[in-house]
């Protein structure tokens, strides 16, 4: 495979693209961003306004920039809403004719972000070649049609695809106020901090790390599906204590007393991620807590 050097990212002023596109120029890169409404400028590369949804914009986008290699990230996926969104099927679509153009103006290598809810989500661990892939809501069958459609196209065009699955994220700048930085944000405001399954375990992988696990997936030559998580699931009741032990606030935060209806533990393996992508996180949980802690405190001064 040809060295890469113009890499196109969508969905760059995202949660995970804005971490993206700052790695990617770190290292030298020649970055092309798109946005929707705003730029991140201050992070670098260079910034393009472009409706991914719209097949004209993202054909020309292509045809001005024609990158050799593409990370995929656009998508409306902030939980619960993207559950049951129908704009998960204009994502499908557009993804396809991104996709497409890019191939067919030189592009040699693709990596989409996908998504842990691809899985049917059953008690023990979460692996890319046993585990039953879902088609349960909108999110989940409209990620899993392009992931098949992207397997079949690259085998037949000729081109190099891998498919990132991204499961619990946590970290600055999220901007669906998922369980950490709700809690963080609760105890920072001395407000009762509820957490409704204490007892159930799953995987969190710090916002930095996840980004750097694209960069590092796209630099491989791994092609089909990665899991990208830490590979160690923690309980969240121990995820919660230690959060509230870091603002000295444990006694704000209460659990619920139901019964999870999903499994009480899910595991992630990360074997292709470790050994063939060659990647493990930098940060520990502690160190990530920490560090969201500090930018959500920073946001309220």
């Amino acid at each position: 495979m040809a060295a890469m050097n113009k890499v196109a990212v969508t969905g760059a002023s995202g949660w995970i693209g804005r971490y993206v596109v700052k790695q990617l120029v770190a290292k030298g890169y020649e970055v092309h961003a798109t946005y929707r409404r705003t730029p991140l400028s201050l992070v670098g590369g260079t910034w393009h306004q472009v409706n991914l949804l719209s097949g004209e914009e993202a054909i020309r986008f292509i045809e001005k920039v024609k990158p050799d290699s593409l990370i995929h990230l656009a998508w409306d996926a902030v939980p619960p809403h993207c559950y049951r969104s129908l704009s998960n099927y204009e994502w499908t679509r557009s993804s396809m004719g991104l996709i497409h153009h890019f191939v067919q103006s030189g592009g040699q290598r693709v990596v989409v972000a996908g998504t842990g809810a691809e899985y049917v989500w059953e008690e023990g661990i979460l692996s890319e070649t046993t585990s039953r892939d879902s088609y349960a809501h909108a999110y989940a069958a409209s990620k899993n049609s392009l992931r098949i459609w992207l397997q079949s196209y690259a085998e037949i065009a000729g081109f190099s695809a891998a498919w990132g699955r991204v499961f619990h994220l946590y970290g600055p700048h999220d901007p669906g106020n998922r369980l950490v930085s709700a809690m963080v944000n609760a105890l920072l405001k001395k407000e009762e901090a509820f957490c409704k399954y204490g007892g159930i375990y799953r995987d969190y992988l710090y916002i930095e790390d996840a980004a750097d696990a694209f960069v590092a997936l796209l630099e491989s030559r791994c092609q089909g599906t990665v899991n990208i998580a830490s590979g160690k699931s923690v309980q969240l009741q121990q995820l919660v204590g230690l959060i509230g032990e870091k603002l000295g606030e444990d006694s704000l935060i209460s659990f619920g007393k139901d019964v999870p209806i999903e499994p009480l533990f899910i595991g992630v393996d990360v074997t292709r991620l470790t050994n063939e992508v060659q990647w493990k996180p930098s940060y520990t949980l502690t160190e990530g807590l920490k560090r969201t802690i500090q930018w959500h405190a920073a946001q309220m001064e």
